[in-house]
């Protein structure tokens, strides 16, 4: 059993918002549950500050909810 908290509805759709290139759309506490599953990681772009990207357990998540 993983100690991540559930993910909503909501933290889904922020998946999607990271998946589409609009992170900084995402809530914190959404970022934050999505960070704990492990389907996003938070990438340092230096000046630009850090940014959420999927990561391959968010892709295949991304993708089967497309079938």
């Amino acid at each position: 059993m993983s100690n991540a908290p559930p993910l909503d509805s909501q933290d889904l759709e922020c998946l999607a918002w990271v998946a589409e290139g609009l992170a900084s759309l995402v809530p914190e506490l959404s970022a934050d549950r999505l960070l704990a599953a492990g389907f996003v990681r938070r990438v340092d772009h230096g000046m630009k500050g850090s940014v959420l990207e999927l990561t391959s357990s968010g892709l295949s998540l991304i993708r089967s909810s497309d079938q």
